[in-house]
C-alpha cells in the first residue's frame, strides 16, 4: 500500500515538474506568436458565443490568461500547458476505474511525455483544451458505467458541452459512445438511465448558445469547418494514408500505439478485456476513419487527437502485462522527455536554430521587426491605419501593436464574395479611417491599389526571420478613397 501510494505522489509532483519547466521554457521561448495563436488572442479581447472559424472557448481561455497573466507570448500559451497537466492526471484516472494502478500510472506517464503533449503544451491550440475535456468525459463514462452517481453524469454532460465549444470533433464522442453502448453491456446500463439523460441535457445546454451564434451568423464556423474537411475533393492516395498513421505515431509515441494495435487485434478477436472493448471503441474508429478520409483527401494529423486518450490508456494496459512491454514504455518515456528537452532548448533558440539548411521558426519570427518599422512608416506618413492583405499579416501585426498605435485592419473581400476569414468580418477597411492608411503589400505593383485619389510608394521593407531568411514587404500610403475600398488584385507570380 505504501509503495503504490509512493507512486501516487511521484507522478503528481512527475506532473507538477513538468509543468513548471513548460512554464520556463516559455519564458525562455524567442518564438513568436504563430497566425492562429494571435488569431485568438485577438479573439480574447471580444469574448463571444463563436467566432469565425473556432467555436468560442478557445478564445475564451485566451482572453482569461491575458487577464490573469498579461498578453506577452509566454502568458498566451499557458492555458495549453496547464490543460496538458490536468489531461496527464485525468488520463492516469480514467485508466485506474478499468485496470490496476500500474497501467493507470504508466497511461498518465504516457500522456505527459508523449511527443505531441511536448509540442502541444508550448502552443495556443484547440486540441490542448479539447483533450483535456475529452478525458474528462471519458473519465464519467467510465464512473458510469462502474456504477456511479449523479455527480459523474454532471461531469460528463459538462465535459460533452464544453468539449464542442473547445471543438467540434468533441462530436466523435457521439459515435464512440453508441458503439460503446451496442457492445458493452455496462456501459449501456450506466449510459442508458436518467443520468444518461441528464448528461445529454447538460450538454445540450452548453452548446445551445453556440448553436444560436451559428445561426445567427449565417452558420459561418461550421461552414468553415465543413470547407476544410473537404477543400480538396477526393483524389485516392495510398501514402497519404500511411503518412497519417505515421503521424499518429508520432504524436502518441511510436511504442503507444503499437501497444495500443496489439490490444485492437486481442480484443476483435475476443482474447481481451471487456475495458479493452469500450477503449476500441473511443480510438479505433476515429483512427479508421480518418486514415480512410486521409487516403481520398486532405487531412491533418491532429484530427484524430481524440483517440490518442483511448490509444494511451488501452496501449498502457497491454504492455503493463508483460516485463518487456514495460521496458519499451519506459524507453518511450525516455524518448519523449529527451524530446521535450529538446523543443524548450529549440524555442530558446529559435532565431538562431538551423535544421538542414532551413531555420525551423521562420514562419514565427519577424512580427514584432515588421510591426515596429511599419508602425514608424505610417507616423511619418500620417496614417492612422494599416492595411494588410492576408490573414496572417493582419494577426500577427495587430498582436505585435496590441499596446500601441495604428490599428490594423483587413481588406474587404471581393465585391460578390462572402468573407473568408474573421477580419474581413469583425475588422474591415471602411474607407471612413481618420488620415491616410499604409497599405502593406506582398509585391511592389502599386497599380493593385485601385479607388484612391493618391497612391504613394514608399519603398520595401525587410526583416530578417531567422539565420538566411527575410521578411519583405512593400509599403504604400493611400490616401482619398473614392468608394468603398476594393481589395487589391492578387500579386503577379514571380518572373512574370
Amino acid at each position: 500500500m505504501r509503495a503504490r501510494r509512493l507512486a501516487v505522489v511521484v507522478f503528481l509532483l512527475a506532473v507538477i515538474g513538468v509543468t513548471v519547466l513548460r512554464l520556463q521554457g516559455l519564458e525562455a521561448s524567442r518564438a513568436g506568436l504563430a497566425v492562429d495563436e494571435a488569431q485568438y488572442w485577438i479573439w480574447g479581447q471580444s469574448p463571444a458565443w463563436g467566432y469565425f472559424s473556432k467555436p468560442p472557448l478557445i478564445g475564451w481561455l485566451a482572453g482569461l490568461a491575458d487577464h490573469l497573466c498579461g498578453s506577452g507570448e509566454a502568458c498566451v500559451r499557458q492555458p495549453s500547458t496547464f490543460a496538458w497537466a490536468l489531461t496527464a492526471v485525468l488520463v492516469c484516472a480514467a485508466a485506474r476505474v478499468v485496470y490496476d494502478l500500474r497501467a493507470a500510472l504508466f497511461a498518465g506517464w504516457a500522456a505527459l511525455l508523449a511527443p505531441g503533449a511536448a509540442f502541444s503544451a508550448r502552443i495556443l491550440s484547440t486540441d490542448a483544451p479539447l483533450l483535456t475535456l475529452w478525458s474528462a468525459a471519458l473519465l464519467a463514462v467510465l464512473k458510469l458505467r462502474a456504477g456511479g452517481g449523479w455527480r459523474w453524469a454532471i461531469v460528463l454532460g459538462g465535459a460533452l458541452g464544453l468539449g464542442v465549444l473547445a471543438k467540434y470533433a468533441m462530436l466523435y464522442a457521439i459515435g464512440c459512445l453508441l458503439l460503446a453502448v451496442m457492445f458493452d453491456r455496462k456501459t449501456r446500463r450506466g449510459l442508458l438511465s436518467w443520468k444518461g439523460v441528464a448528461a445529454l441535457m447538460i450538454a445540450s445546454a452548453i452548446v445551445a448558445p453556440n448553436v444560436m451564434w451559428n445561426l445567427d451568423h449565417g452558420l459561418t464556423t461550421l461552414k468553415h469547418t465543413a470547407g476544410n474537411a473537404g477543400a480538396d475533393g477526393l483524389s485516392p492516395d495510398l501514402m497519404e494514408a500511411l503518412t497519417f498513421l505515421a503521424a499518429q505515431a508520432t504524436l502518441a509515441g511510436p511504442v503507444m500505439l503499437v501497444g495500443w494495435a496489439m490490444a485492437v487485434a486481442a480484443t476483435l478477436t475476443w482474447r481481451g478485456q471487456a475495458a479493452d472493448g469500450v477503449m476500441t471503441a473511443f480510438s479505433l474508429p476515429i483512427l479508421m476513419a480518418l486514415t480512410v478520409l486521409a487516403g481520398l483527401a486532405t487531412v491533418n494529423a491532429n484530427w484524430a487527437a481524440p483517440a490518442l486518450i483511448a490509444v494511451w490508456i488501452l496501449g498502457a494496459a497491454h504492455l503493463e502485462r508483460s516485463r518487456a512491454g514495460r521496458a519499451w514504455m519506459i524507453a518511450g518515456l525516455v524518448l519523449g522527455a529527451a524530446l521535450q528537452a529538446a523543443l524548450i532548448v529549440g524555442d530558446a533558440r529559435a532565431d538562431q536554430l538551423v535544421i538542414g539548411k532551413r531555420p525551423p521558426y521562420a514562419q514565427v519570427l519577424g512580427a514584432e521587426a515588421m510591426a515596429d518599422r511599419a508602425a514608424t512608416a505610417a507616423r511619418r506618413a500620417g496614417a492612422g491605419t494599416i492595411v494588410a492583405e492576408r490573414r496572417g499579416d493582419v494577426a500577427r501585426l495587430a498582436y505585435a501593436l496590441r499596446d500601441r498605435p495604428p490599428a490594423v485592419k483587413a481588406w474587404p473581400a471581393a465585391a460578390g464574395q462572402a468573407p473568408s476569414d474573421h477580419f474581413q468580418t469583425e475588422r474591415p477597411l471602411t474607407g471612413r479611417e481618420t488620415g491616410a492608411v499604409l497599405a502593406i503589400a506582398p509585391c511592389a505593383d502599386a497599380a493593385r491599389f485601385t479607388g484612391w485619389t493618391r497612391v504613394d510608394p514608399l519603398g520595401p521593407v525587410t526583416v530578417t526571420t531567422g539565420p538566411g531568411r527575410h521578411w519583405t514587404a512593400w509599403l504604400f500610403r493611400l490616401e482619398g478613397p473614392t468608394g468603398s475600398p476594393v481589395r487589391p488584385a492578387t500579386c503577379p507570380a514571380p518572373g512574370r
